[in-house]
């Protein structure tokens, strides 16, 4: 029996201030659209109220939409008290362009995935459409430290590493079983597999791609 369990993971630069710039890694949110092969750039900012994002920032008469020109807005807010889902949606529903969650524990970094199914989270998690990632402790703390400071904090969100492919091909799986429940979003799940079918076996015939299949039966 061989299994392995893999954090998605992507760079987070700190581009300013000068006296925090570095590169990070960031684990890659469960939900939401993560800009594959792609990356975005975005100035941090960390709520002064409602800072583990559980609530609406309607409630706080918050905004985070950027002004014409203005780089995006990226939402740092805290781990706790619930959902990872919750908070990247309220934190899209005031405007921002992505989110970041800074782990209350010191650990090594573990993959936000979807809340286990129930109606209340259903109505929101297939409407998150802006990325999402968890960053450590540590370094959440100098992102909110240096913001307090108030320095504007530049970041640059880059995913063009977070698919495998060491020998120049996107290596990707799918995992699914004979009693496949897949959750709150399985129509949609299922409905892409079938209409992806032709995409994947000509990205496969063409060297592009190394697709793995499991399939679990009992």
């Amino acid at each position: 029996c061989y299994a392995r369990f893999v954090v998605e993971k992507n760079s987070l630069t700190v581009t300013s201030p000068e006296k925090i710039k570095g590169t990070h890694d960031s684990a890659i949110g469960n939900f939401g659209i993560p800009q594959y092969g792609g990356s975005m750039a975005g100035v941090v900012v960390y709520p002064e109220e409602n800072q583990k994002a559980c609530k609406s920032f309607d409630d706080f008469w918050i905004s985070f939409k950027s002004k014409p020109g203005s780089l995006p807005t990226f939402v740092l807010v805290d781990r706790g008290d619930c959902f990872f889902a919750l908070k990247v949606w309220n934190v899209q529903q005031a405007g921002a362009s992505a989110v970041l969650v800074a782990d209350d524990i010191e650990e090594a970094l573990i993959t936000m995935d979807n809340p286990e199914e129930d109606s209340s989270s259903a109505k929101y998690i297939e409407n998150i459409t802006i990325p999402s990632a968890l960053i450590e402790k540590t370094f959440g703390e100098t992102l909110k430290k240096a913001i307090s400071g108030g320095d504007m904090v530049n970041v640059n969100l880059d995913w063009r590493e977070a698919v495998p492919h060491p020998d120049d091909r996107v290596e990707y799986e799918l995992w699914t079983n004979s009693n496949d429940e897949c959750g709150v979003k399985c129509d949609m799940l299922m409905a892409f597999v079938k209409d992806f079918k032709g995409a994947a076996q000509i990205l496969e015939k063409g060297g592009y791609t190394q697709f793995t299949p499991h399939y679990i039966t009992w």
